[in-house]
Parts: structure tokens; sequence; C-alpha cells
């Protein structure tokens, strides 16, 4: 009887440093942000939140479309997202100090999809993980495209949790 050769499959060594979180203040980012928040405390890594400000109507959410065209129409409409953006990031910030966590943020425009892939793939922003929710606030191009965590989970090169 032959002896069977086993091979010695070692595991890289590959530390998480910097968790990257899309937060669009549904819900299910909030309940991504908390598993991030108990990752980084076991694992002592910095938690990077990301707030996308949506640059075309597809990327609006559902709830936003329904309401009177005046709403959509720029004028104004660009800093209510900014303020909003803000307050969703702020809130977070705050869940992260509480359970004393190290937390940077950063708010930008563009396709949540893509720009969140943009944003993980940027050498300088050194992303480990990509932590986020399953479903967000329900936007417009969900219906055509697919979702943004979808499109994440299938074009990114980092590794990505989905927390439902």
């Amino acid at each position: 009887m032959k002896k069977q050769q086993t091979k010695n499959f070692r595991i890289p060594k590959t530390r998480i440093r910097n968790i990257l979180v899309p937060l669009d203040g549904s819900k299910n980012s909030l309940r991504a942000l908390n598993n991030a928040i108990n990752l980084a405390k076991f694992t002592k890594s910095k938690i990077i939140g990301l707030h996308i400000l949506p640059t075309d109507v597809s990327s609006l959410s559902i709830i936003e479309l329904m309401k009177p065209l005046s709403s959509i129409q720029s004028i104004g409409y660009e800093e209510k997202l900014k303020k909003n953006g803000q307050k969703i990031i702020n809130t977070a910030s705050l869940h992260c100090k509480q359970n004393k966590v190290n937390f940077s943020s950063k708010i930008i425009k563009g396709n949540p999809a893509f720009d969140t892939i943009k944003f993980a793939h940027n050498k300088k922003n050194s992303i480990n993980l990509i932590l986020m929710g399953s479903r967000g606030e329900g936007h417009a191009e969900e219906i055509l495209l697919g979702s943004v965590s979808y499109h994440v989970v299938h074009k990114s090169k980092i590794p990505v949790m989905i927390i439902k």
C-alpha cells in the first residue's frame, strides 16, 4: 500500500488593517457597521466609512424618486444630499467612538456601485476588506441592473463580506 502524500497547505498571513463600510443610512448598512465594529475590535483594525452622493437620477433611492419632481431638481437638492450624507457619517463615527474603534470617513460624488470599487481598489486607501449590507436604500437602478452589493461582490478584487 502506497503512502499517500499530503501537501502542506499554508494559509498566507494577511492582516485586516482597514475595513471599508459603504454607508447609505439604511438599516442594513448600520447592521454592517455594527459587524465591522465587532471585527475591528477583534483584529485591531480601522473602519473607513464611505458615503457616495449620487450624481445621476438612477442612483437615487426609490423613495426620493416618488416625491414630486421638484425635489430632484438640482437647486438646493445637492446641499440636502450633502447634509444627509454628513448625518449618516456622524452617526457611524459616534457608534465607532462609543465602541473605541478607529474610524475615518469619506464623502464622494458618483455612482455607489462603481465608486465603491474604485475607492476600495485605490492603493492609497489600502483596504483589506469591504463589509456591506445586502440591500441598501433601494436604488432605482436595482430594477434594471442589480444591486450595489451584487456589483461590488462581482467586481471587487478585495474580499467582500455581505451582511443580511
